[in-house]
């Protein structure tokens, strides 16, 4: 055999192994070679699996991001909740009536309503890091201009407190949009858990702002709660950029949206919805029915009645964490959702107390002081089951429509539809329970609001019962007909 025979065989038989540190490099091989052979050392393949440089970079942005929406969310809060305490009598007091009251508060939720879907839409177009910061700048503005309401009475007053308040729901219905989708890109295996954990600082956001919300009105009047909370609002957004990660605000080199039709042809999406907007409602229903309730059955003062509302939130923003955790460990999130919803309804027969319960309990005006409590408690337990599972609902509906996966416009979508549904119960809680609680007075609107929570859990359970056994029946039939074409 000759020399040239012994190299042509050597070079066919070349094992060429890669060593470099990424696959980004192009290697070049002789085009007269019959066969190469491209082996990668194991060695190299445990660095990848891996990646403990990759780790360290990853996490402390994920930490710097879930600090930054932390931070959102308790500004937003904070700067929706301080007129609670002082804002309706400094109404009355300027000749504006309750009904109108009522609706500067329902319009907040309304213009969130209406945003949130655009907003999801549009995201990739608008960019979502710009999308959170300059809705937190338009939200701290808002708050700022309705202090400057101070110098103002009647007509005008109402005028301007339904202008700047739309504004402001359009600022911070930018802010939640951009934070659930900024939320999902960032933690998609852990979603759940992230949003309960951020419902920590939502929670705490909501409990502190109308004790500060009412400190700072006594020490400096109207004015000085809405200058302080909307300063800081406008001061978070300023170090905002500092703290949040760079973000991508697009998908690729496209500027394209996810379709909303698409999504709302998955059944599933308006279950999940449906959730969500009764879990907002039955929320909402108590803030303008249960003081009065307690003022006048208990004899209670503002300090009582807000640490009542506190035994709610509180335990809400404790438990939420913990449904997130088991949502996102697979442990069954559609029978959390419909459970957690069930015992929230039955909590509002106690919170009446119903008059369903007249001969079960012993009633009587301090006897039934325990029961609004534990109704309270268990429904702020119960309201994160049936309410932390519903984004991570969303999110499969997302998926079973088609919609890209990992994409910052699907994504925002669902964060749109998410706050849009939230937003329309706290349009639709205080509405109907203010006028249940003026007609029928509150046990039966209290009672009234638990059967609408349980029809929607009995309409729930069929939709999922009726999807599972459809799911068996196609799964049966399909592996039916692979053994058929097997044989």
């Amino acid at each position: 055999m000759d020399r040239t025979s012994t190299n042509t065989e050597e070079e066919r038989e070349r094992l060429i192994t890669y060593e470099g540190p990424s696959y980004e490099s192009v290697v070049r091989f002789n085009a007269n070679l019959d066969s190469v052979h491209v082996q990668v050392p194991e060695v190299q393949e445990r660095p990848l699996a891996d990646a403990p440089t990759s780790r360290k970079p990853g996490s402390h942005r994920r930490k710097l991001t879930l600090v930054a929406l932390a931070t959102m969310n308790f500004a937003a809060c904070m700067c929706y909740a301080i007129p609670a305490p002082f804002f309706p009598g400094e109404a009355q007091s300027r000749g504006v009536s309750d009904t109108a009251v009522g609706l500067v508060f329902g319009t907040y939720a309304f213009f969130c309503m209406v945003t949130g879907p655009l907003y999801g839409k549009y995201i990739n177009l608008i960019g979502v890091k710009f999308m959170l910061i300059a809705g937190m700048f338009v939200a701290g503005t808002c708050s700022v201009l309705f202090g400057m309401l101070d110098y103002m009475e009647g007509t005008v007053f109402l005028a301007f407190c339904f202008v700047i308040r739309a504004m402001e729901a359009v600022g911070v219905s930018a802010c939640y949009t951009a934070s659930f989708a900024i939320m999902a890109k960032e933690f998609p295996d852990n979603v759940a858990t992230v949003l309960g954990t951020l419902e920590i600082f939502t929670g705490a956001g909501m409990m502190i702002g109308p004790p500060v919300g009412g400190a700072l009105y006594s020490l400096g009047g109207y004015k000085v709660p809405f200058l302080v909370v909307g300063g800081f609002m406008l001061v978070c957004a300023v170090f905002m950029p500092l703290i949040l990660p760079r973000q991508s605000n697009r998908d690729g080199a496209t500027e394209e949206t996810a379709s909303l039709l698409a999504l709302l042809k998955v059944p599933s999406t308006y279950i999940a919805s449906l959730a969500i907007m009764t879990c907002s409602t039955v929320y909402a229903f108590l803030e303008p029915t249960l003081q009065p309730y307690l003022d006048l059955k208990f004899d209670m003062n503002e300090t009582q009645v807000g640490l009542i509302f506190l035994l709610s939130v509180g335990l809400y923003t404790l438990s939420a964490p913990l449904w997130g955790w088991l949502t996102d460990r697979g442990m069954f999130p559609r029978l959390t959702m419909v459970l957690g919803l069930l015992f929230t309804s039955a909590s509002y027969l106690l919170i009446g107390p119903s008059p369903l319960l007249e001969g079960v309990f012993v009633t009587g005006s301090r006897n039934e002081l325990w029961m609004v409590l534990v109704g309270l408690g268990l429904s702020g337990i119960s309201l994160g089951a049936a309410l932390v599972p519903t984004f991570s609902e969303l999110l499969n509906a997302a998926r079973d429509a088609g919609l890209e996966e990992d994409s910052l416009a699907t994504y925002g979508l669902v964060s749109g539809v998410y706050n849009c549904m939230y937003s329309l119960g706290e349009f639709i809680g205080p509405t109907i329970g203010g006028f249940l609680d003026d007609q029928y007075q509150f046990p039966i609107a209290s009672t009234a609001t638990a059967g609408f929570g349980g029809i929607v859990v009995i309409g729930m359970s069929f939709f999922y019962l009726y999807e599972n056994r459809s799911r068996l029946k196609s799964d049966s039939s399909s592996s039916s007909n692979d053994t058929g074409s097997n044989c």
